[in-house]
């Protein structure tokens, strides 16, 4: 085969993975201009596109090192950084935002392990050693929802405290589970996504 001028040939799986860097992108466009609820529901869809990718090149016997790293470099922008970056624009900024720099140490710590020993075997099949970061999405949905409720102070010490656990647990070396059917994945991210999008448009704001 002839040598590519590039420096690596994409491949379908990679061009899935790359839509997660669309739609964070979009995400963080949204963030800044104070739509913080639609910015959730593209980081949604952004999930949908981080499990798709590994699915669809395991099917397609397209999995390879290069795969696994830009993968990780986008599970980073998807479940670290835009995730501190809606949270910073909450209103969670000063002092409280060490706990987002705690959050981002950690979860690029653990993506930098999962590099190197991938799932592993627990008690219900295939699972992650460590919590993984996509649940930092969900920590930031249930905190924007509970903002219609509670005033910004008791927000700010839950998330403080869910954050500081989270951030523990994505370093502690026990098996955490891992979705594994398709419809299941399929269903928390589009559900997700189109929570966040009706909240938007019948006119919610976070404040």
């Amino acid at each position: 085969m002839k040598p590519s001028h590039f420096l690596v040939r994409l491949n379908s799986a990679d061009c899935i993975t790359l839509f997660g860097l669309l739609f964070s992108a979009i995400a963080m466009v949204c963030a800044l201009n104070q739509q913080l609820l639609l910015s959730v529901s593209w980081l949604f869809l952004a999930m949908l596109a981080d499990a798709l990718d590994g699915i669809w090149a395991r099917r397609n016997k397209l999995v390879r090192a290069f795969g696994r790293y830009l993968d990780g470099f986008m599970d980073q922008l998807i479940y670290l950084i835009s995730p501190a970056v809606v949270l910073y624009l909450s209103g969670f900024d000063g002092y409280w935002s060490l706990f987002l720099l705690l959050m981002i140490a950690c979860g690029s710590i653990r993506l930098s392990v999962f590099n190197e020993v991938g799932n592993i075997e627990g008690s219900s099949g295939l699972s992650y050693l460590g919590m993984p970061v996509f649940w930092s999405l969900f920590i930031l949905s249930a905190y924007l929802l509970l903002r219609f409720v509670l005033p910004p102070l008791s927000g700010y010490l839950l998330l403080s405290v869910t954050l500081l656990l989270f951030s523990i647990a994505m370093l502690w070396r026990r098996p955490f589970y891992k979705f594994k059917h398709l419809s299941v994945i399929i269903g928390i991210t589009l559900s997700g996504a189109f929570t966040f999008f009706w909240l938007h448009f019948r006119g919610f704001c976070v404040v």
